[in-house]
This record gives structure tokens, C-alpha cells and sequence, in this order.
């Protein structure tokens, strides 16, 4: 952005200092609703250091010099959506290998922190009390009405994500519990990760879920006596904030997790204090990059000794997995997948299915021939 030259325009009659002020009041409204909506600390200063830079790297000439341009000269509709798509241009542009400088989805990114901020200026168009941006610098629009966005992750093919069968996590948890503690000598960890791999692989639970659970005092998540798991950690929509959202418990995954609490977390430092149910050998909370990585040790272990997994699965393709794995056995039940895995978007939950083409044929085949339906009926409707 810092090679773009200055640009000519034409400001009403007030001093930088006033004008500076009100730019910073408005993003700082802005910033105040993060709050108001539940953002973390973490969401806000990254959406805050970057838009304030942002503005601060645009420059604009006027009558009185150069200085950062300000948002109501970004919100016009013809030179402000002329500066975005120039924005985006320049995040676009491809390096001396012909490759991008920058992941689309990094460009999206950025764009969707400025489109948010003109939306909800629009929304809320005041700088200080009932006074209006509109009435002391005219009127504002976004500017990004009529710009393309990148191309979004969604709308591409995941060809990267790998899905693995009910029959290749069962010989994955097989290993898991009865070579791989000797391999690493460190049961402990062994048997963390194990109840790790079963919980998402039966629930689809995200990892950020699964290490986020509690154990103890009042906002303990597993309950047996209803057979139900609730995470407080679900990704937001729409930057809304973290999600709630509860889940069956099965069979498999309640007796793993009991056993789990029994036997295996007792042995973890702080077991009485830390209420994380999964810990790390200093008591800790176990961190997503500490799952991670043993999980990626233990897939490459797997493989060495025979196991038939792909090269690359990550922890993630687990929960895609669980998702196909479930509409195999569940076609009817598209909706309920959704609900279980957090989405709020059918778009979403498309991305974590794969049609696997004997299963498909297989059912083509069933649905042609004689069954008595609910309704009586067996005359094979489907072949006329």
C-alpha cells in the first residue's frame, strides 16, 4: 500500500487535528461494539492493528499537505471503490515465480476486516452523540458495493483434505492403544491422545472444542447421566463470538472418557485444580499445538508400522471424517449433521463430505428394488 501516490482531494474546511479525532472516535465505536458482541481479546487487536494501519498507510494530498487518509473518504462510492479494488490489486499480485504473494484466503481476510467496519459504520454513522458523519462530511456508502472478492476457501476443492473410514480409525485406535505407549514410552500422553481421537471421531467435535473442555466445578461439560457434551468454544458466526452448543454422547466415546477421568487424568499434575479435562504433564491446559504435533508423530508412526492411513491426515480430517462417515449411515439426517458440527450454513457442511462412489451406486441399487415402504407401497417407483 505504501507505493501508492498520493491522491488529490478535496476536505471541508476543518483542521487536521478535528478531523483526526473524528476518524479515531468512529473506529473507536467500532471497536467498542467487539466487545458488546463477545470478540475475544485476541480478535480485537488483530482487526484493530490492522485497520488502523491500514488507514494510516493510505495518503491523500489536500490544500494543507499530505497526511493518512480518513474513512469517510474511503466510504464514497466512485473513489472509494476505485482505492479498494486497488487495495486488493496490490495484495494480488504475484511474486517472480508467478506465484501469489499472498493466499487468497489471506486477501479475503483483509478485505472482510474493511467490509465489516463500512457495514457497520453504515449501520451506526455517528462520530460522537447523535452528531452523523454524513452531516459534517457527507455522505458515505461502501465502497466495496460491486468489488469481487477473492476466491473463498468454500468455493474451491479440498482435494487436500483426506477422509479416513470407520474400518481405518478403528485399526488407528487399536494401534494407538496397544503399540504406540511402547513406542514413545509415555502412556500417559498415549492414552490423552487416545480418548482425543475417540471424542472427535464420535462426536466431530473441533480440536479447539476438545482442548477447551472442562472437567471441574461449575462449568463441567461432560454429563454422563444424560449421555449429552456441551462445548463453549465453537467457532462464531459472523464474528459473534464463541458458540455453545450440545452434543450426544455415545456408548464408545462415554465409556473412553470415564476411564479416561478414572484412571488416566489423576496421574496429570494439578488434576484437583487445573479443571481442563485434558492436561499437559505440567498441568497445564493442553494447547492446540501441542495436539497437533502428537497427533502428527502418531500418524506417521501409524504408517511406518503398516497402519492404512493417508500421508497427511491431520487432526482436522477427523472431524471431516466423522461428518461422511455419519451421512453414510445417516442419509437422511443432512440437518442433524449440521447441528452437530456447529454450522450454520449447509455450504459448510458440504465442505466435510465426500461421495464415495461404491457406497452411492450401492444405494442407487437398493432404491430400485422391492421393499415394502412405510407406506405399504412396493412397486418399484423409482424405475418408471
Amino acid at each position: 500500500m505504501s507505493h501508492l501516490h498520493p491522491v488529490k482531494v478535496v476536505t471541508p474546511q476543518r483542521s487536521h487535528q478535528e478531523m483526526l479525532k473524528d476518524h479515531k472516535q468512529i473506529l473507536r465505536n467500532y471497536f467498542d461494539s467487539f466487545i458488546t458482541r463477545g470478540l475475544s481479546q485476541k480478535t480485537t487487536e488483530v482487526q484493530q492493528r490492522f485497520l488502523e494501519h491500514w488507514f494510516e498507510k493510505i495518503r491523500v494530498s489536500d490544500a494543507k499537505g499530505e497526511r493518512q487518509i480518513f474513512i469517510w473518504e474511503v466510504m464514497n462510492l466512485v473513489e472509494g471503490r476505485g482505492r479498494i479494488k486497488e487495495f486488493l490489486m496490490t495484495l494480488s499480485t504475484v511474486d517472480e515465480d508467478g506465484q501469489p504473494c499472498l493466499r487468497a484466503t489471506t486477501v479475503r481476510a483483509y478485505a472482510s476486516y474493511l467490509e465489516r467496519l463500512f457495514v457497520s459504520t453504515l449501520k451506526s454513522p455517528y462520530i460522537t452523540g447523535m452528531e452523523t458523519i454524513a452531516s459534517k462530511y457527507g455522505p458515505i456508502e461502501n465502497p466495496f458495493t460491486g468489488v469481487e472478492y477473492p476466491v473463498h476457501s468454500r468455493d474451491l476443492l479440498r482435494s487436500e483434505r483426506f477422509f479416513v473410514t470407520p474400518e481405518q480409525i478403528l485399526e488407528l485406535l487399536v494401534f494407538l492403544r496397544e503399540v504406540y505407549p511402547g513406542l514413545i514410552n509415555r502412556n500417559l500422553t498415549a492414552a490423552r491422545l487416545y480418548a482425543i481421537v475417540m471424542l472427535i471421531t464420535e462426536t466431530g467435535m473441533r480440536s479447539v472444542e476438545v482442548i477447551n473442555l472442562d472437567a471441574l466445578g461449575d462449568d463441567r461439560d461432560i454429563f454422563y447421566h444424560k449421555k449429552v457434551i456441551q462445548t463453549r468454544f465453537g467457532k462464531g458466526h459472523n464474528s459473534s463470538g464463541s458458540q455453545t452448543r450440545v452434543m450426544p454422547l455415545g456408548n464408545r466415546p462415554a465409556i473412553t472418557l470415564m476411564e479416561y477421568e478414572r484412571v488416566v487424568r489423576p496421574q496429570f499434575h494439578n488434576h484437583l485444580i487445573e479443571p481442563s479435562l485434558f492436561l499437559t504433564l505440567k498441568g497445564t491446559r493442553l494447547s492446540y499445538g501441542t495436539l497437533r504435533d502428537s497427533f502428527t508423530r502418531l500418524i506417521e508412526a501409524a504408517r511406518k508400522h503398516g497402519v492404512n492411513l493417508p500421508p497427511k491426515l491431520t487432526i482436522h480430517d477427523l472431524r471431516a471424517s466423522f461428518a461422511t462417515n455419519y451421512l453414510e449411515e445417516n442419509p437422511e439426517k443432512f440437518w442433524r449433521l449440521m447441528e452437530l458440527l456447529g454450522h450454520i450454513s449447509p455450504s459448510s457442511t458440504c465442505l466435510y463430505i465426500r461421495s464415495r462412489g461404491d457406497s452411492r451406486a450401492l444405494s442407487m441399487k437398493l432404491a430400485r428394488t422391492s421393499q415394502a415402504g412405510r407406506c405399504g407401497l412396493t412397486t418399484r417407483v423409482y424405475n418408471t
